[in-house]
């Protein structure tokens, strides 16, 4: 659900512990919109969601890459976490940005990383994600 990482920096953002930020160009043809309800042509918002998790991952990855043979993702259950949303994405826009800022890091003995982040579509911000989460799961 995203076609480039914009900018990573690893330890940036306001916690220090790591700042993302990807795009998506919006094709009209999408599957997407062909599959959402009857009529309603809109990107799902289950997939902005993804894109966040996708960005967060990206940075699992870039962290803890060695351990890719090993774990598999998890996500982050039992702890509230939110998201509200006050638009869509629609064939007529152009542009989604998505960003993530962590907001929690740790290594072991479960690495996992928990973040907070936005959606913008042709630049006005509709999706807020608070404290989303992935953690590696031991492959066995």
């Amino acid at each position: 659900m995203i076609d480039i990482i914009d900018i990573y920096i690893p330890d940036g953002g306001p916690f220090g512990l790591g700042f993302i930020r990807g795009t998506k160009k919006v094709d009209p043809s999408e599957w997407f919109f062909k599959a959402h309800f009857y009529q309603d042509p809109v990107c799902p918002g289950s997939l902005g969601i993804e894109s966040f998790l996708q960005l967060i991952k990206f940075i699992a990855f870039n962290r803890w890459g060695h351990l890719a043979d090993s774990y598999r993702f998890g996500l982050i259950i039992g702890k509230p976490h939110s998201w509200t949303y006050r638009g869509q994405i629609t064939p007529e826009n152009t542009k989604i940005e998505v960003e993530a800022v962590v907001t929690s890091l740790h290594d072991m003995p479960v690495p996992y990383i928990m973040a907070n982040g936005y959606l913008k579509v042709d630049g006005l911000y509709i999706y807020k994600m608070e404290n989303f989460g992935i953690k590696l799961v031991p492959v066995k």
